[in-house]
């Protein structure tokens, strides 16, 4: 027997509880990430020092710029849905089309 749809399963209802317990809203984490909101997210400041392996002092960005980019895709799968592959060729016996699902992979 299949739950009825819409309902949630077990791990959606205890990754709920955890956030709710710790006052976090992941999507709402994953937005600030990709605005660079530093303050947001509780830094102190927009960079920090940091050293190279020769010991030379440089200033860094705390939410870099690949920070922000995967922050950014994976809150389009929150957005949008995926889209699936259609090939469409002809043959002798007519049309084949496939379809490929790609949100899986």
């Amino acid at each position: 027997m299949s739950r009825p749809k819409g309902c949630k399963n077990k791990r959606s209802i205890t990754v709920e509880m955890i956030a709710a317990r710790f006052k976090i809203d992941p999507f709402e984490v994953l937005m600030m990430v990709a605005a660079g909101d530093w303050k947001g997210l509780g830094y102190e400041s927009a960079t920090r020092t940091s050293f190279a392996a020769s010991g030379i002092e440089f200033e860094e960005l705390v939410i870099t710029v690949k920070d922000r980019l995967l922050a950014a895709k994976e809150a389009t799968r929150y957005l949008y849905s995926a889209k699936q592959s259609i090939e469409v060729s002809s043959g002798s016996e007519g049309f084949k089309v496939i379809i490929e699902d790609y949100s899986k992979k």
